[in-house]
């Protein structure tokens, strides 16, 4: 069974009413025409139907598609679409260190040569923007660029392929235990209701798949081994609930943990539970240790230079430097830990896999030690869940919080904007000094005592005792510097989004079908969407109109242009749009891979051109260029 089959049975598990082939397909991003195909292979398959149609779409016989999961084998996926493909021939030059053989990538992917050229052209246009070309020499694939372009590229797609929710209880449950997971689960519940700690379900998930680790290697008689050092810093408030903690753990769980165990949970939770990001690389030397730092720093150092992300976050290392301590002191004994997860990791998370053997070997150069496979899954299983929160915070505004060490106000205001602004600050460090922010990379400065205006970052001061009108300050403050990344977006993309032969005046009156026709045409020409484009437009907006004042922003929903590009359409006299007059047309289509940049570069457009005198101040604009000084003009001064 292939892997968008087992989906596509699992997604039809989880409804209640019929879903239609093209809903099918959205959500599994494969055409219409292959889910009739799918769905027809799975009744072959079975003995009897395991998915229905009707009128109103299809529907699954829950016993029959149970039995059909667990008795069909799995086969190897094979990349289904151009995306996959194309992420494909990119891991394979540019991780494995491969130089592909047309023939036979193309025999690989089950596709024919001129498929391959085509996709290759067509990436090309895709990954313009990473300023890379793709080649055939020789009957070979290459990718021409400059190297940190093709770091830039390696990184978008780690990424890409990580999952919004890399860890959650239901894939626990699959890897430990599940009993030892909802035992776990309602024990720090239990604990954190009793305290005013706050934790967000990412870092309850992190606490917890952590926690799990300890259990199972100290059941197997894993202890940590003894260290030189040891250190207990955790705050007395603190330190009574992860004792707590502790004293239920060893109950419920029937363990005795050491007390470097001990130390280790008050060092997890210190982690996940409001720990305020110092960026003090001093406090982690104490808790790793200055070999294992300086091991780390460099390998990870490697890790930024090799495949382009940066594991250099408190978050991560902290929890990674203590893992470490304890695989040295396995390795140098010969023991290691058994991980459950190893199998789907490999098959699920690759790269992740890949970048953790990358990470394996270098310390085991650097220590002299041999680093397992089970072990270096425990490794990916750090770099996803640190992978999975950069993703998160990746549309966040990077956030620096100035605030002097008196009397806990500094905790106080971390654990306060941490609660109310957690879903639009990423806070990077908490410092008391204004110095200590030089080297630090951020967007806004949120700062207690005055400080110096700057053209690198935005400022808000508020009081150390924090208020509700300061409160409100700060959600418009935030919302505005969100609304200006988007316009952002714009800027530094306008020469890949925007080109000039797609920019219109129309000398004659059209209707809006006619007009959008002549777009879809120019548009099609270049070779940026499908003869199909023109029709889903339409489908889109007799569907719901994209007008806004005097705008327009037509689009498909299928997200398959070759690159994202917005054609242009100013109209003097002004549009009949559904009974709106619309003066402005700005006709998108999105490739795949910016889908999650979509909603932003929609917000941004409406934002710049929302106003219904708008037209007046484009009266002025008759070239492509003078449109070009018009939109970065807009967003400087908004």
């Amino acid at each position: 069974m292939k892997e968008k089959q087992e989906q596509l049975l699992h997604f039809l598990l989880q409804q209640e009413q019929p879903l239609s082939s093209r809903l099918l397909a959205q959500t599994l991003d494969i055409s219409m025409r292959t889910v009739k195909s799918y769905v027809a292979d799975l009744n072959k398959s079975s003995s009897q139907p395991v998915i229905f149609s009707s009128n109103l779409g299809y529907t699954i016989n829950p016993q029959a598609a149970r039995l059909l999961l667990s008795t069909e084998e799995k086969q190897p996926e094979v990349p289904q679409t151009y995306k996959d493909r194309a992420f494909y021939i990119i891991k394979r030059i540019l991780i494995e260190n491969a130089l592909p053989d047309t023939f036979d990538t193309a025999e690989e992917l089950f596709i024919s040569y001129s498929t391959l050229k085509a996709d290759l052209s067509r990436m090309n246009k895709t990954f313009e923007k990473y300023k890379v070309k793709f080649i055939i020499k020789n009957d070979r694939i290459y990718i021409l660029g400059e190297e940190k372009e093709k770091r830039r590229l390696i990184s978008y797609i780690i990424f890409e392929e990580m999952p919004y929710q890399f860890m959650d209880q239901e894939i626990l449950e699959q890897n430990f235990e599940p009993e030892d997971v909802l035992m776990l689960s309602t024990i720090i519940q239990l604990v954190m209701k009793e305290s005013n700690y706050h934790m967000n379900d990412f870092a309850f998930m992190n606490l917890m798949l952590h926690l799990l680790i300890l259990i199972e290697s100290v059941r197997n008689d894993q202890s940590l081994i003894s260290r030189d050092w040891f250190s207990s810093w955790l705050r007395k408030d603190k330190a009574m609930l992860v004792t707590r903690l502790i004293e239920e753990i060893e109950k419920e769980f029937q363990l005795t943990l050491n007390e470097l165990e001990k130390e280790e949970i008050h060092m997890l939770f210190h982690a996940n539970v409001n720990y305020i990001p110092s960026n003090d690389i001093k406090e982690l030397e104490n808790i790793a240790g200055p070999e294992i730092l300086a091991a780390m720093t460099t390998v990870l150092e490697q890790v930024r230079r090799t495949f382009g992300i940066s594991l250099d976050s408190e978050g991560f290392m902290v929890p990674f430097a203590l893992h470490l301590s304890g695989l040295f002191s396995r390795a140098k004994q010969e023991s290691f830990l058994k991980n459950p997860m190893l199998d789907s990791l490999k098959r699920d998370y690759p790269i992740v896999y890949d970048i953790a053997v990358f990470i394996s070997l270098r310390l085991g150069e650097l220590f002299d030690i041999t680093i397992n496979e089970d072990e270096c899954a425990y490794i990916a299983l750090h770099i996803g869940a640190e992978l999975e929160g950069q993703k998160r915070n990746f549309s966040k505004i990077k956030t620096v919080v100035l605030c002097p060490k008196y009397m806990g106000l500094d905790k106080k205001l971390y654990a306060r904007l941490s609660q109310q602004f957690g879903n639009e600050l990423n806070i990077k460090a908490v410092v008391s000094q204004f110095s200590n922010i030089e080297n630090l990379s951020f967007e806004l400065l949120i700062s207690t005592i005055p400080v110096p205006k700057s053209e690198h970052y935005k400022r808000i001061n508020i009081a150390p005792f924090y208020t509700e009108e300061q409160r409100l300050t700060l959600v418009s403050e935030v919302a505005n510097i969100r609304l200006n990344q988007k316009k952002q977006i714009l800027s530094k993309n306008f020469d890949s989004y925007f080109n000039e032969e797609l920019f219109f005046i129309p000398e004659k009156k059209k209707q809006r079908d006619e007009l959008l026709q002549d777009m879809c045409v120019m548009m099609e020409k270049q070779g940026i969407v499908t003869t199909a484009f023109y029709k889903q437009v339409l489908e889109r907006e007799n569907a719901s109109s994209t007008a806004f004042e005097s705008i327009a922003i037509p689009h498909s929903v299928y997200m398959d242009a070759t690159k994202t590009t917005i054609a242009v359409l100013l109209s003097s006299e002004g549009i009949d749009w559904n009974g709106r007059k619309v003066h402005i047309v700005l006709l998108a289509a999105i490739n795949d891979l910016d889908r999650q940049l979509f909603t932003d570069i929609y917000e941004a457009l409406i934002s710049l051109f929302d106003s219904p005198d708008i037209y007046s101040e484009l009266k002025n604009v008759s070239t492509f260029e003078d449109f070009r000084r018009f939109i970065h003009g807009k967003i400087r001064t908004h």
